[in-house]
C-alpha cells in the first residue's frame, strides 16, 4: 500500500484505525529543540491520546501539543489544559463514521462501503451537503466553542477509495468550511488528497499541516503487533513529507512502539527536518 488509507486508532474500538491558533511556529520549535538538547524532551512536544478520557488527563502532563477525542473531554477540562500551557487539538473524522457515534444511523444512505479491516466503520459520501453541514456546522462549530486550538482531521483517504472530482471537491468544501472557524487544521494521512492539493496550489488555503502515521513503523492488525515499516513505504512517505514541508506545511509523525534504536533514527530525521513526532505505546493511543 503505497498511498492507501491510514486512519488513526480511536477510543471504543480495539486496534481500530480511524484518521496552530496556538500552533508552534517554526521559530518557537527551533528554540525548543535548541534548548531541550536531548531527544526525550523533543518527544514530549507532541502526543496523540485518542484512547483516554478526561479522568485520565494526567497522561497529557508531559506534552505541549496534544490531540484528544472531543467527546471524552469537557469545555472546562480543555480550559484547564490551556491553563497548563498546552495546545489542544480535537480529533474529527471527516471521511468515515464509526458505529459507536450517536449519529451513525442518520447517515446510512451516504455510506460508500465498509472500511477495510474495520467492520464497525463506513466510508461516507463527502460530496453530500448533509454530511458537509454536519462536519462543518455541527461538529466544527461545537469544537470551536469548546475551545480547541485546532482539529486533527482523519480519513481524507476517502479520496484514495473514491478518486473522483466530486469527492475531491467535497473534501475541499469541508476543509474550507472548517477553516472559517479559525482553527488550525492538520490532515492525518490522506497523502493522495494532500498531494493533489499541493499540485493544484490550494493546500495552504485549506489546511495548515499534515500528520503521517507509520512512516518508520507498521501495525500488523492480524497479529496485534507492531514492527518496522518496509523500506519502500518509508521512502515513499519521506518523499511525500518532503513535498509537504517544501510547500510550507507543518509536518507531524505518529509512530507505534519504535524501539530505542529506531526511535533514535526517527528523532534524528525529525530534528533535521523540524518535524514533530510521537512514539505511541500502542494503537489504542493511550
Amino acid at each position: 500500500m503505497t498511498a492507501g488509507p491510514s486512519g488513526v486508532c480511536r477510543p471504543g474500538a480495539e486496534w481500530h484505525s480511524g484518521s496552530l491558533k496556538r500552533m508552534l511556529s517554526a521559530a518557537v520549535l527551533g528554540m525548543f529543540l535548541l534548548v531541550s538538547g536531548c531527544a526525550q524532551e523533543r518527544l514530549q512536544a507532541y502526543g496523540v491520546f485518542l484512547g483516554i478520557n478526561q479522568d485520565e488527563a494526567d497522561r497529557l502532563d508531559p506534552y505541549r501539543l496534544v490531540v484528544i477525542e472531543p467527546s471524552e473531554f469537557s469545555t472546562e477540562q480543555i480550559a484547564k489544559l490551556h491553563a497548563a500551557g498546552k495546545t489542544v487539538y480535537g480529533y474529527l473524522n471527516i471521511g468515515a463514521i464509526e458505529e459507536y457515534r450517536p449519529c451513525f444511523n442518520r447517515f446510512r444512505e451516504l455510506f460508500l462501503g465498509v472500511y477495510e479491516d474495520w467492520p464497525d466503520e463506513r466510508w461516507v459520501d463527502v460530496a453530500s451537503p448533509e454530511w458537509q453541514s454536519y462536519i462543518v456546522d455541527e461538529l466544527g462549530g461545537q469544537y470551536a466553542e469548546m475551545g480547541f486550538d485546532g482539529l486533527f482531521l482523519d480519513n481524507a483517504d476517502i479520496y484514495y477509495q473514491c478518486p473522483t472530482e466530486e469527492v475531491f471537491q467535497g473534501l475541499g468544501t469541508i476543509l474550507q468550511g472548517l477553516k472559517g472557524s479559525g482553527l488550525t487544521l492538520i490532515v492525518n494521512g490522506g497523502d493522495l488528497f494532500v498531494s493533489e492539493c499541493i499540485d493544484r496550489d490550494i493546500a495552504r488555503s485549506m489546511f495548515d499541516g499534515v500528520n503521517q502515521e507509520c512512516v518508520f513503523t507498521r501495525i500488523d492488525f492480524a497479529q496485534h503487533s507492531c514492527g518496522v515499516q518496509e523500506a519502500g513505504e518509508t521512502e515513499y512517505f519521506k518523499n511525500y513529507l518532503s513535498k509537504a514541508k517544501q510547500y510550507g506545511l507543518a509536518v507531524y509523525l505518529l509512530e507505534y512502539q519504535a524501539d530505542e534504536n529506531l526511535a533514535k533514527r526517527i528523532d534524528a530525521y525529525c530534528a533535521e527536518n523540524a518535524f514533530l513526532w510521537y512514539n505511541a505505546e500502542g494503537p489504542e493511543l493511550r
